[in-house]
């Protein structure tokens, strides 16, 4: 029964929380020579088992492999378990054959053994995780729980049914479940800590250990050995049980003064002391029966480890968190004076505890006189009273709160203070009071307070000249215009305006236009121009003309338009006007024009109507004679009808040049105009003894004109022509009519005389109003030229032929150059 003390365990259920690195390797010579530790260590523990044994009954009161396989697994991670298992298994099969016991026995005892130890670090390292320590309270609870308790409580269920079914060994199967119980906790609660303790201890502690301290635990080893051998082998078992209680003042001093490690070394050395002492018949527990005395010990070893972990658990948590504290506020004291801002920290009695240094250095005082209320003697009088309520109130309502006062500065001059104060509040979530920080914004509020000067005068300027200011955001889709801007369109005073707001403001016929030109200028980065009609609430229209200049972000994309509008409807009113003046003068003109050419006219007519007499007096004389030729007749009806069409072409072209009516621009061929015009003027150029050529382009491209303002501007300028060859010899009399391409894109419609040309200063004037070179003329014709010219987006030039006379051309842009 030597090896009763053998365990139990589970297979590894992995924590999940493990912090090994993953790309550890799978096997390396530090696990390797962790496994080898374990199967010396196992074969060793096992030794001591069976040497802690009260003759002559084989119990061993300490089962140490179990905890020494427990300790290896908690300190390794969990992917080279196997090899710890393996090298375990291997000791294990070493001592027990020489032990005689069967090798069916020494399998199962394995098994038991490997599952009270995977039992115990599988829930360890799955609420602990690595690395294991016992300097927590809960660390150490859920070590007794689980490596303490548990595993030793399930796997002797296993360790007993196996010496049950092999019938091996003495005893009922509930006293074999009892002594493998007690046996395997004890040895848990005592050597895991033990080896684990010293196994996580770094280097470095020891290295920076100091002199004091190794002095002091050589005392302690020296006192507790002491102490050990006078109880152990000097107190008989019939002596006082107090005496029992000797060690207790070395545990408390090395559980306070070395922790968990100083802790678990000095419960180990008792409990081997004394079980020792009690298997070789001496010491107090060596009296009664062999399972009697093995039971003393386990309870007595038991019950000292158990509060000497806690114990040194508290008080290494308890220090592990002051040394935290000290920590967190040198910390937070190094990083409040690196600060670039002034903080302070208040108690629940709203008294001030902390100024940083940053404070001290803006006040250029001391922190005595700063503490409590003492900052306040450096808050302006007149902002001092409205301070203090602030701070008050909000720390009645435990709520944070931001005010602005002005705060005297080290040189005496008061500088205005954004303070912003949060409550606070300690680790049970208790108030505990209040800090804050302070930002120095004098230069904002100044640069705010000119910003709004700034922004009041341009306000007043933009109302003096009319102006609306705008700002359309295209992110957000919200558009921002001026109070005056909004009570005009009849919008909201305050809210948010989106774009359709603004669209659905815009005359319906505008609206289309507006909306192109905005979408072009946020898609492309254009700044935006344009002008359009806005319905008032009255009713009303009114003509804006707005621009506006894109704004992009960081990385190049539009984010906004800004922009200002103002009303041009008094233009537009003017330029209407205006246009109406000159239509009308233009229709005065070509009335004129056709009273000039009132002769040319007669004849024309003169002649259709002539042949239409003549032609039906013949046809009644066919008829009376009564020998009517159908023929003959039906060919007088057709020259009588095509005469006709032929006057009512001359009228209908009477109609339309002196016609007064709104101008209609369409695709034109300037040929087709320049013949039109000629068949007009014919019979005016044979009164004036004239001759007319024309040389047109037959490739010529269209262009967008209204017919009639082409003739008009035609006919001015060959009865111009044939005005200006008065004094010309009629056998050179002559007015040839040209069109030709441009070379930028322009069609060039010329007249030339062969007159005796123009003066450099009548070509300097020649276009001007009023300006003329014949007694009878008024100086309109040519200026009127010109306006329809440009009004078509056209030129008009004047210039002296070579061979004698001037020549007039005036372009017009074909519809590609548009």
């Amino acid at each position: 029964m030597k090896t009763l003390a053998a365990p139990l365990g589970l297979a590894g259920l992995g924590s999940g929380r493990e912090t090994d690195r993953s790309n550890a390797q799978f096997f390396d010579w530090r696990v390797a020579g962790i496994g080898l530790l374990i199967a010396v260590g196992y074969y060793i523990g096992a030794k001591i088992g069976f040497a802690l044994t009260f003759n002559p009954h084989p119990v061993s009161v300490l089962w140490p492999p179990n905890s020494i396989l427990l300790a290896g697994l908690l300190l390794t991670r969990k992917r080279a378990w196997w090899i710890l298992l393996l090298a375990a298994f291997l000791a294990h099969w070493l001592v027990q054959l020489q032990s005689d016991v069967p090798p069916l026995m020494i399998f199962c005892w394995f098994i038991s053994n490997c599952c009270e130890a995977l039992i115990g670090a599988t829930f360890i390292r799955y609420f602990i995780g690595r690395p294991v320590r016992f300097d927590r309270l809960r660390n150490v609870t859920l070590f007794c729980l689980g490596g303490g308790f548990l595993g030793p409580f399930l796997s002797s269920f296993l360790d007993s049914g196996f010496v049950a079914l092999n019938h091996w060994g003495a005893g009922s199967y509930w006293e074999i479940w009892r002594i493998r119980f007690a046996s395997n906790v004890l040895a848990a609660l005592t050597l895991t800590p033990l080896i684990v303790s010293w196994a996580t201890q770094r280097i470095a502690f020891w290295r920076n250990l100091p002199r004091g301290r190794f002095l002091e635990g050589s005392c302690l080893l020296l006192g507790l050995l002491v102490t050990n051998f006078v109880l152990v082998n000097q107190i008989a078992s019939a002596s006082d049980s107090a005496l029992l209680y000797l060690p207790f003042p070395f545990l408390l001093w090395a559980a306070v003064r070395f922790g968990a490690l100083g802790a678990s070394t000095a419960v180990s050395a008792i409990a081997f002391s004394a079980i020792w002492s009690a298997a070789h018949g001496h010491g107090p527990f060596s009296a009664g029966l062999a399972e009697e005395n093995a039971l003393s010990i386990q309870i007595f070893l038991i019950v000292l480890s158990v509060p000497m972990l806690f114990l040194a658990a508290v008080i290494e948590e308890r220090a592990t968190g002051e040394t935290e504290l000290r920590e967190s506020e040198s910390r937070f004291r190094i990083v409040a004076d690196s600060a670039p801002v002034l903080i302070w920290m208040a108690d629940v009695d709203k008294l001030c505890t902390f100024f940083n240094k940053p404070w001290l250095d803006f006040t250029g005082r001391a922190v005595e006189p700063e503490m409590g209320n003492g900052w306040a003697n450096g808050v302006h009088r007149d902002d001092l009273q409205q301070c203090l309520q602030t701070y008050t109130a909000a720390f009645d309502a435990r709520e944070p709160f931001t005010i602005q006062y002005r705060l005297r500065r080290h040189d005496g001059e008061y500088r205005w203070i954004s303070d912003h104060g949060v409550p606070r509040y300690d680790a049970e979530q208790r108030f505990a009071g209040y800090i804050g920080s302070c930002v120095d914004v004098t230069e904002s509020i100044n640069k705010e307070r000119a910003l709004k000067e700034s922004e009041e005068r341009m306000r007043l300027a933009a109302e003096a000249a009319n102006l609306g200011m705008w700002e359309w955001n295209l992110e957000s889709d919200e558009i921002w215009a001026t109070p005056a801007r909004r009570a005009v369109l009849g919008w909201p005073s305050s809210g948010k305006l989106t774009l359709e707001d603004f669209i659905s403001s815009v005359h319906v016929d505008d609206r289309g236009r507006v909306r192109e030109k905005l979408k072009e200028a946020a898609e492309q980065g254009k700044d935006y121009d344009t002008e359009y009609r806005v319905v008032l609430p009255t009713g009303g229209v009114q003509w804006i003309a707005a621009r506006g200049k894109i704004q992009v972000d960081a990385r190049g994309k539009p984010k906004r338009i800004m922009g200002v509008g103002i009303d041009i409807t008094a233009r537009k009113q003017a330029e209407l006007e205006a246009r109406q003046r000159h239509d009308d003068l233009g229709h005065l003109g070509r009335v004129a024009l056709m009273g000039e050419m009132s002769a040319s006219l007669a004849h024309e007519l003169n002649q259709p109507l002539s042949a239409i007499v003549s032609n039906a007096s013949a046809g009644q004389r066919f008829i009376a004679r009564g020998n009517v030729d159908l023929n003959e007749l039906r060919d007088l009806l057709a020259d009588i009808s095509a005469d006709g069409w032929r006057a009512g072409e001359v009228l209908r072209g009477i109609r339309n040049m002196v016609k007064k009516g709104e101008i209609t621009r369409q695709q034109v061929n300037l040929n087709d105009i320049v013949m039109n015009v000629v068949q007009l003027v014919t019979t005016d150029a044979l009164l004036h003894s004239c001759e007319l050529q024309t040389a047109l382009d037959p490739d010529l491209p269209v262009v967008d004109a209204d017919p009639i303002q082409i003739q008009q501007i035609l006919l001015n300028l060959i009865v111009n022509a044939f005005d200006a060859m008065s004094d010309t010899p009629a056998s050179i009399r002559k007015v040839v009519i040209a069109t030709e391409r441009d070379g930028s894109g322009s069609v060039c419609t010329s007249v030339r005389d062969y007159g005796s040309g123009i003066s450099e200063e009548a070509r300097q004037r020649v276009f001007e109003q009023f300006f003329t070179t014949k007694p009878e003329g008024l100086g309109m014709g040519l200026s009127i030229v010109r306006s329809m010219v440009e009004s078509h987006a056209g030129s008009i030039a004047a210039e002296n032929a070579s061979g004698g006379g001037a020549r007039f051309c005036f372009k017009l842009p074909t519809e590609a150059a548009v």
